[in-house]
């Protein structure tokens, strides 16, 4: 004979059972989502916020003569950035007698929908990034992501490409990420990693950078995006406008972009016993914490696609 507390230990895994089986969700060939390790660089944090500066970098080194004094370059920090971390949460009652009974399933498919608005909650959060990055999305020197920027040790380096993706703006697009400069005024040669698009894109950036031959053209040219660079192309639906994006804007990224999801706590559920309410009902409840943001343009190009 179980005791309560058997039961609810058992009631209990049944709900996470349903709940993580569903917050794993289903993957799709090129549809990203918040846990993209090449979009979303992972970053563990034990506090409710992350401080963080920017470090200038040193020059290139000089040509000298043999007893010459040696070169003195002078690191440079600043351009503070605060994140604050994100609690999101959410809840659910269930009836002590709708789960003992569980007619028809009904309180799996709960549940089940409560896992999978967890996770698209994630997501739209994650990409909520890129909807702003040339708004409000800012880096730690103050302006938008995608932009022009104030370097550190002097001058201007503008991260913005114009027009709608195609081979010829893509092209464009590598060639700023290749002579891009970082803080310091060096060109560091970015490779492409990345090349992020909102659904109504994808069909046509897979094309651009996966067939044979070059997209778009009566010609036989070797496609050299798919021969030379071989980057990954990503979509999510929270990159459109019907989520508040944009269905034109584009974005690439290269290996050494700045893009971090700090991460202070994982998904993790809880659950209140019936026997604790005043009627007969579970509150089973769920929550993570988090935030994305870039403390840095260098590693990435974007257009408004217009």
């Amino acid at each position: 004979m179980f005791t309560e507390a058997q039961n609810f230990a058992i009631v209990q895994t049944e709900l996470d059972s349903v709940f993580y089986q569903n917050w794993d969700g289903e993957s799709f060939p090129g549809y990203a989502t918040a846990e993209t390790g090449s979009i979303f660089k992972p970053l563990n944090t034990d506090h409710a916020a992350y401080i963080e500066e920017i470090f200038k970098g040193s020059g290139l080194f000089s040509a000298i003569g043999e007893t010459s004094t040696v070169p003195l370059s002078t690191p440079k920090v600043t351009n503070k950035i605060t994140t604050y971390i994100k609690d999101y949460a959410n809840s659910i009652e269930l009836s002590k007698n709708l789960f003992d009974d569980n007619m028809h399933g009904v309180y799996t498919r709960m549940i089940a929908d409560f896992a999978m608005v967890a996770r698209k909650t994630q997501e739209d959060n994650a990409f909520a990034f890129f909807r702003g990055a040339f708004t409000t999305s800012l880096t730690a020197d103050g302006s938008a992501f995608i932009a022009s920027h104030t370097l550190i040790g002097g001058g201007t380096q503008s991260n913005v490409v114009s027009g709608a993706l195609t081979t010829s703006t893509l092209n464009d697009a590598i060639v700023v990420l290749a002579q891009m400069k970082n803080q310091a005024g060096v060109i560091i040669g970015s490779i492409p990693s990345v090349l992020l698009v909102p659904p109504k894109l994808f069909k046509h950036a897979k094309e651009i950078t996966d067939s044979a031959l070059i997209a778009d053209s009566g010609n036989n040219n070797i496609n050299v995006y798919r021969s030379a660079f071989g980057f990954e192309v990503w979509t999510s639906p929270y990159l459109s406008a019907a989520a508040g994006g944009s269905d034109t804007a584009w974005f690439l990224l290269g290996k050494n972009h700045s893009v971090t999801r700090l991460i202070r706590q994982g998904i993790q559920t809880a659950l209140r016993d019936w026997t604790y309410s005043n009627n007969r009902t579970y509150l089973y409840q769920a929550n993570f914490r988090e935030a994305v943001y870039a403390p840095d343009y260098v590693g990435a190009v974007g257009s408004t696609g217009v």
